[in-house]
């Protein structure tokens, strides 16, 4: 079948093309899996690295990496053919703000002459006769298209396991799982098998993941960037962002996303005298949670030394738990969206229906089956009154926040991304994460590295913890500017460790 050929695409350089040559390394001293937006962009500029250059090493990058990982789902057949046409752009004298940046792309996104499968078996004949309207705005840019990434299928959970894919693995620690749902994004990410990464979120999946995988991604306020082209979940939370490796990196491609262009850098924004609000209630309390809660105590200490003063509010209502079943109105929003997206589908290119989608029985059961089957349970979501206690516990909930950070005159709230470290494989997944507060009061947020637990069994680097900054609605640009004084006051971004041999 054809479509099993595009998702078993080799991820070898040496067989993806086999009419161009094998494998080149780049210029000494250039190690591509570590380079920023501006350092690649320099080093194109001054021939010491070429487009084709640049897509081999994501191809031998994702050849050795990826067999263990499944970060992927497929590479893009053309991406040396479309290195080259880059190459041939700069040659010619057109140069992009993003010339030959490698992206990877959550495959619940579109792009164009690839499958959109959401991770699943029923949808690998989906394919995409368009991109996506931000990832059209980022290739327009110049941005090289390295493949398509795994994720919770349909993106309804947090685990990054997929009937297509199988599950992703933390970078860190392959034992355990790279949470969700965009962790294919950023496991390909931070391993530099790509430089950076779309994904999307409506509850916690873009930033869970970046936590998880001790990069930076972005959840900017609802509208500012098109979702359109991709498999929606809510129409009231669904957002597509950017996963990087620093703030800078994911602000660039943010701002060609949302249309605003490159023409003002980033400026970090002085810490002294900002006061950031830090939820005390979103840390956990049990011996399972010490280690997230001395990294976080840790880098506020740093952001109190730099200047900020840090605000301690302690408020039961804001319970991740909690607030997780009262405010998640996707729940209720994901069946008629699905059902209308599979209907305006070409014949054959997927299920028919949801009842079909959940009859075939073909997805993840752990990670959906309750949720699916209540889809299927509700005659009309939308009216219901539990839908509607949604909307009003969230409007509620909105004003009483934004009313708090007034009162405090906060720049930004802060708290961990995850109670506690990415969990082991067969952990049953657990609602222990707290971007629910942004992602159903429709605020922007950030999360980026806060530092490391410190070194165990499997994990000889530690495990990445990540946190997270909300600020108020519209105030993205200031967010991101604050996001990069954090950054250079913490430098908690750390490489993963080379993956264990087979056979060790």
């Amino acid at each position: 079948m054809a479509m099993n050929r595009r998702i078993k695409t080799t991820l070898a350089c040496t067989l993806a093309l086999p009419a161009l040559p094998a494998c080149a390394s780049p210029a000494p001293g250039l190690d591509v899996a570590t380079l920023s937006i501006a350092e690649a962009l320099d080093a194109q500029a001054a021939g010491r690295l070429s487009c084709v250059d640049i897509a081999r090493a994501s191809q031998d990058a994702i050849a050795r990496q990826d067999p263990t990982l499944k970060a992927f789902l497929a590479v893009d057949p053309n991406l040396l053919q479309e290195a080259a046409k880059l190459d041939r752009l700069r040659r010619d004298g057109t140069v992009l703000p993003l010339h030959c940046i490698p992206l990877a792309v959550k495959d619940n996104i579109d792009v164009r002459g690839m499958p959109t499968t959401g991770g699943s078996t029923l949808m690998r004949e989906n394919l995409a006769r368009e991109d996506a309207d931000a990832l059209r705005r980022l290739r327009e840019a110049g941005a090289l298209v390295v493949g398509k990434t795994n994720l919770d299928e349909l993106a309804v959970s947090g685990s990054t396991i997929s009937s297509l894919g199988g599950q992703t693995l933390n970078a860190y620690d392959p034992s355990r799982f790279a949470a969700g749902s965009s962790g294919g994004s950023a496991v390909a990410v931070t391993t530099g098998m790509s430089l950076c990464a779309l994904g999307t979120e409506t509850v916690n999946s873009l930033r869970n993941a970046a936590s998880s995988a001790g990069v930076v991604a972005i959840r900017s306020t609802p509208g500012r960037v098109s979702r359109q082209g991709t498999i929606p979940q809510s129409s009231s939370m669904d957002v597509v962002g950017p996963i990087c490796r620093s703030v800078d990196d994911a602000a660039r491609l943010l701002a060609v996303m949302a249309g605003t262009g490159q023409d003002t850098p980033l400026v970090p924004a002085p810490l002294a005298g900002k006061r950031l609000g830090v939820l005390t209630s979103l840390f956990g309390k049990g011996p399972e949670h010490e280690s997230v809660n001395t990294v976080m105590h840790t880098a506020l200490e740093l952001l109190r030394s730099a200047g900020a003063e840090i605000v301690e509010i302690d408020d039961a209502e804001f319970d991740s738990d909690l607030s997780s079943k009262r405010l998640n109105v996707a729940n209720h929003e994901f069946g008629p969206l699905f059902e209308r997206y599979l209907a305006g589908l070409p014949a054959g290119a997927g299920p028919a229906s949801l009842r079909t989608y959940v009859e075939a029985g073909r997805y993840p059961a752990a990670t959906m089956d309750k949720f699916l089957k209540q889809a299927l349970a509700w005659g009309d979501p939308m009216a219901s009154p539990e839908y509607l206690e949604a909307l009003r516990y969230r409007d509620a909930l909105r004003h009483k926040l934004l009313s708090m950070m007034a009162s405090q005159a906060l720049d930004a709230m802060v708290y961990p991304a995850q109670k506690r470290p990415p969990l082991a494989v067969g952990d049953a997944p657990r609602p222990e994460r707290n971007g629910i507060f942004a992602s159903a009061l429709g605020l922007p947020a950030i999360d980026l590295p806060a530092g490391f637990t410190p070194a165990g069994a499997g994990a000889p680097a530690g495990l990445p913890v990540g946190l997270d900054l909300l600020a108020r609605p519209g105030d993205d640009a200031r967010l991101l500017s604050l996001a990069l004084s954090v950054e250079r006051t913490l430098k908690a971004r750390r490489a993963p460790p080379p993956l264990p041999q087979s056979g060790t």
